[in-house]
């Protein structure tokens, strides 16, 4: 049998367990953990350096544990940035920093031990490490090399240090934030005497995210708004900015309509501007005002009110559910473990749609066509009737407790005959074992982090379901609960290690890690996100054929090039796929007839253009050639003769701007011109600007704005007097090169009366 270095310090710790569960007070307790630090301590070697070829995230220069960390105590995560249960402890490391800091002697460093390829490459690590806001040293452990060493055998696994680097608490497995604090309080109050208080090269790393000026970081999940009427601000997509802790809703042309929470975490109802969010994630459109959004950090389901402008908690308490904990409890009372993804529902009772009831027998004597005759007296079903035939279930991935779970917005008759209550949440599918193991009855079925959902409709509904960890698409039959796989992963339930990137019929095509798919009504294909090979997929669901798409931009005849697209939402007609491409922070439409793909451009609305004030109209039009023509402007202001004690404050700015805007009112004065030898705006009169389009253009003409704040005194006080010449520039073929005009403007500031004198040449 394989022994680790670490069996000694595992066994100790089980004992340690073990004893403090029948500690009686405090005193005992640290009593057994003080015992413990002796009895270990002296008998373990201590942890080798880190090998100088691995990368490092978040430090200005490597870590060298003999010699940064020779008296600290250090907390190494081995964590891989796939696992949900990595990303569990996140949340408790972040605590136990803020706790103790370095300087009183506590290192968290994160060891990176990759379970997918994708996640050796340094650059995927280091977007997560700043997606998930990590804040302390990670070391990229790509071959494993530090994880072999010390005979780690899952994620994650968390282990402390004492002085010299030496092992003396190990943990597997999220959940042990109270032991954490616990163990590394009582360690570093064993050692205090030695503790240094020396600073570390940490130095936080941002070269991934994205720039300031970008509307998107870290987008995850999209949703095309299904009852999109065309109408004027109207939102045609929402868009989970996950990086900024916020939901865009855009239009068509992904101008940005309104914006709902972020940047900062938080966890709030209320209006948008006070509404919080912490890492949202999936999204679902109830009606044309209503959203669900999946508030992953906080383990909520979030509602947000398109009518009153308010969001409001769906399900969920804030905290993350209880391991085995199968629900059952109503909305905002129940607790839930990683909402990843979340769908819409709509389902007669299923005891009627399973089993439908047999008519009685008829009397005796009683012909046969008197059924009919009586059904036909019978006055039809209002639409009303009709429509509460629907019972609205939204369904929820769970990807903390690897579960499909279900919030009952009606009363329900569910599987089995069972019936849930309006306001119900409760799992549906999956023991809580991470697996990917089929089975005709839901409950015995296993996901492995279950990460998106969409649903196909008919006399057979049935739900497909990105199961990450498995790396495979799997099938739930909405009518009966039965779970089982449509393609990629392997036939060994066990086996979440099946991953690849090939296209090829069910169990033999792979995936890795994929986290969205996307049913089509109107071709009737799947389409899946496959994440960590930056592919978009496409699945016959009759043959079970999986086919690469990959489209070429738009622009030219290139590849279009993904990372870790997480999110995709099809156009009702099947021609548009939408892609979240996360770590690209953009959002991609594909078009599916012409295999093409381009950005969607996400920005904010400009703001709406108003004239200024004292606006005084320059009569002649401007001139400049389309072919890269120059435009020199001479101007000048000058006081009316008739204010006799008013002058020019001697000394002080004469300011003045040149602004430009194109017919569509949009500012382009640095877009589409360079200013040769000056700059746009200036302190001093007279003034000079040589404009020259950078570039030719189609556009007919442009508006001029030529801005003044000039400083002026008279006898008794000093003042500012603030005015602006409009002009058209027009842009033409025929004119020459260079053309140039002087302006001069007279002003009387004591009257509010402006003239100008205009000259040209």
């Amino acid at each position: 049998m394989e022994h680790s270095p670490l069996d000694f310090v595992a066994q100790s710790c089980m004992d340690l367990t073990e004893a403090l569960s029948s500690a009686n007070n405090e005193a005992e307790r640290d009593t057994l953990i003080n015992n413990h630090i002796k009895k270990v301590w002296p008998c373990v070697a201590p942890v080798e350096d880190f090998k100088k070829s691995l990368e490092w995230i978040n430090v200005s220069e490597p870590i060298i544990l003999s010699q940064h960390c020779l008296n600290k105590v250090v907390v190494l995560d081995f964590w891989t940035y796939c696992c949900i249960n990595c990303y569990h402890v996140l949340p408790d490391l972040a605590h136990l920093e803020k706790l103790y800091t370095v300087e009183n002697g506590l290192v968290v460093i994160g060891v990176h031990s990759a379970k997918f390829l994708n996640e050796k490459d340094y650059s995927k690590v280091a977007a997560a490490v700043q997606r998930y806001n990590i804040q302390h040293p990670v070391v990229n452990d790509a071959e494993s090399s530090v994880w072999e060493a010390l005979g780690i055998k899952c994620w994650p696994t968390i282990l402390i240090l004492g002085l010299g680097c030496k092992p003396l608490f190990v943990f597997t497995g999220e959940g042990h934030k109270d032991e954490l604090v616990m163990f590394v309080d009582a360690t570093l109050k064993h050692f205090s005497s030695r503790i240094s208080n020396a600073a570390l090269p940490i130095a936080i790393s941002n070269q991934t995210k994205s720039k300031e000026d970008d509307v998107l970081s870290f987008p995850s999940k999209l949703a095309l708004n299904t009852f999109y009427k065309g109408r004027s601000e109207e939102p045609f997509l929402a868009i989970a900015d996950t990086g900024h802790h916020r939901v865009l809703l855009t239009d068509c042309s992904g101008i940005v309509l309104r914006i709902i929470g972020g940047p900062k975490p938080g966890f709030k109802d209320g209006k948008f501007a006070e509404a919080q969010f912490n890492t949202p994630q999936g999204l679902c459109w109830l009606s044309s005002t209503v959203l669900a959004v999946c508030d992953t950090n906080n383990h909520a389901l979030r509602a947000i009110h398109l009518d009153d402008g308010t969001v409001e908690l769906l399900a969920g308490t804030g905290q993350q559910s209880a391991h085995g904990d199968l629900g059952g409890k109503c909305l905002g009372m129940q607790p839930l473990s990683s909402p990843w993804d979340v769908v819409l529902y709509s389902t007669p009772d299923l005891d009627m749609s399973v089993r439908p009831l047999l008519p009685p027998p008829r009397p005796p004597g009683q012909p046969a066509d008197a059924d009919r005759n009586d059904k036909s007296n019978k006055p039809e079903a209002t639409d009303k009737e009709k429509k509460d035939e629907k019972r609205r279930v939204l369904v929820i991935a769970c990807a903390g407790c690897h579960q499909i779970w279900a919030l009952f917005l009606d009363t329900t008759i569910w599987w089995k005959y069972k019936t849930y209550t309006e306001g119900t949440c409760a799992c549906i599918a999956g023991s809580g074992a991470e697996a990917a193991r089929n089975s005709a009855y839901p409950n015995t079925a296993a996901f492995a982090q279950p990460g998106g959902l969409t649903i196909r409709n008919g006399s057979n509904p049935e739900m497909f379901i990105a199961d990450s960890e498995s790396s495979s698409i799997r099938r739930l039959a909405l009518n009966t609960g039965q779970v089982s796989t449509l393609c990629g992963g392997d036939r060994n339930p066990l086996n979440l290690f099946a991953f690849g990137d090939v296209d090829e019929i069910g169990v033999d095509a792979k995936f890795q890690h994929p986290l969205a798919v996307a049913y089509c009504e109107t071709s009737k294909v799947l389409y899946v996100a496959d994440t960590y090979n930056h592919k978009i997929k496409k699945v016959d669901i009759g043959l079970q054929k999986v086919t690469s798409l990959n489209p070429t931009k738009i622009e030219t005849t290139e590849p279009a090039q993904f990372n870790e697209p997480s999110g995709i939402s099809i156009s009702p007609d099947g021609k548009y796929l939408y892609v979240a491409d996360t770590n690209n922070h953009s959002v991609r439409i594909v078009n599916l007839v012409k295999n093409v793909c381009q950005d969607l451009k996400v920005r904010l609305a400009e703001p709406k253009f108003t004239e200024p004030e004292n606006l005084i109209l320059y009569k002649s039009d401007l001139f400049v050639n389309r072919k890269c023509g120059s435009l020199i402007i001479y101007f000048n202001v000058s006081l009316d003769v008739d204010i006799k004690n008013v002058k020019f404050t001697p000394g002080a700015p004469q300011n003045w701007q040149i602004c430009v805007r194109d017919s569509n009112n949009k500012d382009v004065t640095l877009d589409d011109f360079d200013f040769v030898g000056c700059s746009n705006k200036g302190s001093k009169l007279p003034g000079r600007v040589d404009m020259k389009l950078k570039q030719r253009t189609d556009k007919t003409h442009y508006r001029l704005y030529l801005s003044f704040h000039t400083s002026l005194c008279d006898a008794s006080v000093c003042f500012s007097h603030t005015f602006t010449i409009r002009s058209t520039i027009l842009v033409r073929d025929s004119v020459k090169m260079i053309e140039s005009y002087k302006i001069t403007c007279k002003v009387n500031p004591v009257n509010r009366d402006s003239r100008t004198d205009k000259t040209a040449s």
